[in-house]
């Protein structure tokens, strides 16, 4: 499993388009979880790691891996 830590997101909305940005990133087999309040997304497989973190940022959010 891959922990990412999101800054930006202010609510439900913003949870819901950063699972659809991780979901459509290559290599990605489930996105676990984005969880508004710790500001964090955990997903599984094998994605390249710059490749989740750009697909964040095109949503607006700042993301690195924890």
């Amino acid at each position: 499993m891959i922990t990412l830590t999101i800054q930006g997101m202010s609510c439900q909305h913003c949870v819901a388009a950063v699972t659809r940005a991780l979901e459509g990133v290559s290599g990605v087999t489930k996105v676990v979880e984005v969880h508004l309040e710790r500001g964090q997304a955990i997903v599984e497989g094998t994605p390249d790691l710059a490749a989740l973190t750009a697909a964040i940022k095109e949503e607006g959010f700042s993301a690195t891996v924890a």
